[in-house]
């Protein structure tokens, strides 16, 4: 099957459908985000409400895309870079599409995100900054931001290289797609001169946070930050622009 033409939407309330009917193992928290999703899917329909699913929307090319499809088969196009299915492309499970269909599929009247902020907690081995990092591709390259400001965070320079590092690997492994979006992949950055946009791994340790303007902030490892510092810095970072997500 193409990939462009799998039902994201549809595997991602299928997934729900289950979580809440117990058929997937899940904690208490992973059903309350299911059960909101389908009580959103009933609750908002029609042309009054606020929010939009995943409906067509056109850029600025006149090209029409849908937001949480365009995203899943975006990231399914790019290759894992680690372990024994480096070099395969990525293949989401079902609770990857859930998320990410949720958080990217809802928009309003005006096209923009409703959600501006999503926490992901994940167990150890789930691909957690392989997903982080090609949707830090995404936002750099695909989300039709002019000058996007895209980063991985951390307290330290080691963490915070990570994400960069993983989405660095897939830019060098995917010469399709540094073409499409003209990414040009530094030692140090990711850049598409055509929109002046950059992608940067940051950290409190040794680097100035202020003054940034962030279109895509992820911060990895929150729960070792031994202070707010870095999350509070991202998060008025992305005040600055009217489609930020941290």
């Amino acid at each position: 099957m193409d990939v462009r033409r799998k039902p994201y939407a549809a595997m991602a309330k299928r997934y729900a459908e289950q979580v809440v009917a117990g058929d997937v193992p899940s904690c208490r928290w992973v059903k309350l985000a299911c059960q909101r999703q389908l009580d959103d899917l009933a609750r908002f329909k029609g042309k009054s409400s606020p929010y939009r699913f995943n409906p067509k929307l056109t850029d600025k090319d006149g090209r029409a895309f849908h937001p949480a499809d365009n995203l899943c088969a975006f990231i399914e196009r790019l290759p894992h870079v680690k372990g024994p299915l480096a070099g395969e492309p990525i293949s989401l499970e079902p609770w990857q599409v859930f998320i990410l269909s949720t958080v990217f599929g809802w928009v309003k009247d005006d096209g923009k995100r409703r959600f501006r902020r999503s926490y992901i907690e994940v167990p150890r081995g789930n691909a957690k900054s392989t997903l982080s990092s090609a949707v830090a591709f995404y936002m750099l390259a695909a989300d039709r931001e002019g000058g996007a400001e895209v980063y991985s965070l951390a307290t330290t320079r080691d963490q915070a290289g990570i994400v960069f590092g993983d989405a660095q690997s897939m830019a060098r492994r995917s010469m399709g797609f540094r073409r499409r979006f003209s990414v040009e992949v530094g030692a140090h950055n990711l850049h598409v001169l055509t929109s002046g946009s950059k992608f940067e791994a940051l950290s409190a340790e040794g680097s100035t946070l202020d003054g940034l303007n962030i279109h895509f902030g992820c911060v990895d490892e929150l729960h070792a930050h031994k202070t707010r510092t870095v999350y509070d810095v991202v998060e008025t970072g992305t005040g600055k622009r009217d489609n930020s997500l941290l």
